[in-house]
């Protein structure tokens, strides 16, 4: 670097393009669900049949009896989102070399729309769902028995914890024990998921490095991002998972756990965008961009909830 008095000649050299800031920039969650696009109406319905038994037979010619075929429906309600930015009319003529944004912003909206559907995902497979029939619809929600606890572990302790293998192993375990997951299950190409951050990340790294975990090699590479696999589970990294306040300088993540084949984002518009003039705007160019989907889970045992308790 020139030290010195610099001359009022030297002149500064302008960047005539534009970069984009450090962001998650596509959806990491939609290929690890049933996603169905083209969606009508005020909701999506989702039907499904619950399990039934055999009867034993314990007499010749005995009377036949049966039940009727247990259902039920899942209903998904559309949910609207936009985007519009405004570049003023004078904007290209003010910027000089630098070239107008429209581009950019274009590509802003794209990526805001992918950490969107998201959102979208986490907050229907953890959150309200709504199921029933037309007339008669009921708020449903994850059971306590579908949920690994902040404290939940394996020494006697009682304190919270971060992501450990003693979790992992617990959320598969209650999938396991309700066949949804294992044993062929996974035949049609479902796998299981799980969402974490990356301080989950770290924390299993910590884990099986006090274990002496012969595992330790695979959580690196897990966290140096040079795999996705562990345990029998794909592990996504986000940062976007619900949090809740614990107090004492402390968060707890909401982390879920959940199969493929049982988790849905319906979409009725997928992302769409308009570039136009707004005469009531001194002709300033519009950028529009919109979307409508939602998510949901197919029943309460789809998806389990593992909590980690963090520094905020």
């Amino acid at each position: 670097m020139i030290t010195g008095t610099i001359p009022d000649q030297y002149k500064i050299q302008f960047d005539t393009n534009w970069s984009h800031a450090a962001q998650q920039e596509i959806s990491r969650f939609k290929k690890y669900a049933i996603v169905k696009e083209g969606c009508s109406g005020k909701s999506m319905s989702h039907n499904a049949v619950e399990s039934d038994e055999m009867e034993e037979q314990v007499a010749r010619l005995q009377k036949t009896s049966g039940t009727e075929l247990a259902t039920y429906t899942r209903f998904v309600f559309p949910l609207p989102h936009q985007k519009t930015t405004y570049l003023d009319e004078w904007d290209e003529n003010l910027l000089g070399d630098v070239i107008l944004p429209k581009g950019e912003a274009t590509e802003v909206h794209r990526m805001a729309a992918e950490r969107k559907i998201d959102d979208i995902f986490l907050r229907g497979i953890t959150g309200n769902n709504t199921q029933g029939v037309h007339d008669e619809m009921n708020t449903v929600v994850i059971p306590n028995s579908m949920k690994v606890a902040a404290n939940y572990r394996r020494d006697g302790g009682s304190a919270n914890t971060g992501l450990t293998l003693v979790k992992l192993i617990r959320g598969k375990s209650i999938f396991g024990k309700l066949e949804v997951y294992g044993q062929n299950l996974e035949r049609n190409g479902a796998k299981l998921c799980m969402a974490v951050s990356q301080d989950e990340l770290d924390n299993l790294l910590y884990d099986v490095e006090q274990i002496g975990s012969a595992d330790y090699n695979k959580v690196r590479a897990l966290v140096d991002g040079e795999i996705d696999y562990f345990m029998g589970i794909n592990f996504i990294r986000s940062e976007r998972m619900p949090i809740a306040a614990a107090g004492g300088g402390k968060i707890i993540r909401t982390l879920p756990m959940w199969v493929s084949n049982r988790v849905h984002i319906d979409f009725w518009s997928g992302l769409r965008t308009k570039i136009s003039y707004r005469d009531d705007l001194s002709e300033a160019i519009q950028i529009r961009s919109k979307m409508m989907l939602n998510a949901c889970r197919k029943d309460e045992k789809s998806v389990v909830l593992i909590y980690a308790e963090q520094d905020a």
